[in-house]
C-alpha cells in the first residue's frame, strides 16, 4: 500500500479525534461556565455594594475596597466563592466556608492563594490579589 493510500485511509481517525478533542473542550467550557455563573451573583452584588476600579493590569475589573480578616459581607462571599472553586483542600474545608465572614480560615486560604500566585503574602485582598483570583477563575 502507497503511503498516498495509507494517508487517506487515516483521515477519517484524525476527524474523529479533532472532534472528540472539541467536544471535550466545549463540556469543560460548560461546566467552568456553570461554576463561574455561581460566583457571579456574588461579584455582581460586590461591586454594587463598594463599587469598582480597574485593576492593576488594566484588564479586570475589581472591587474598589481592600478585604482582611474580620470583613465580611457579600464581596467576602465573592472571595471565598472563588477560593474554593480553585480547589483549596484542606481537612478544615467545609460546605458552609462561603459565610461572607473573613475568619481565620478564610485568611489560611488568602494567603495560601497569595503564595502560590507569587503575591506578597498579608492576608489582605487589595488590587494584585483580586487581579490574580479573578484571573484564576475567569480564564
Amino acid at each position: 500500500m502507497s503511503f498516498k493510500n495509507r494517508a487517506a485511509k487515516n483521515r477519517p481517525a484524525r476527524g474523529l479525534t479533532a472532534l472528540a478533542l472539541a467536544a471535550a473542550a466545549v463540556g469543560s467550557l460548560l461546566v467552568s461556565a456553570s461554576a463561574a455563573h455561581a460566583d457571579d451573583s456574588y461579584y455582581a452584588d460586590c461591586l454594587s455594594s463598594v463599587g469598582s476600579r480597574t485593576s492593576p493590569n488594566g484588564y479586570w475589573t475589581i472591587p474598589a475596597r481592600n478585604f482582611s480578616q474580620g470583613s465580611s459581607g457579600v464581596c467576602v462571599k465573592s472571595l471565598q466563592s472563588r477560593l474554593s472553586s480553585i480547589g483549596i483542600d484542606e481537612a478544615d474545608w467545609s460546605d458552609d466556608f462561603v459565610d461572607g465572614q473573613f475568619g481565620p480560615i478564610t485568611d489560611r486560604y488568602v494567603r495560601r492563594f497569595q503564595l502560590s500566585a507569587r503575591l506578597q503574602v498579608d492576608g489582605i485582598v487589595g488590587p494584585m490579589t483580586w487581579e490574580a483570583l479573578v484571573a484564576s477563575t475567569r480564564g
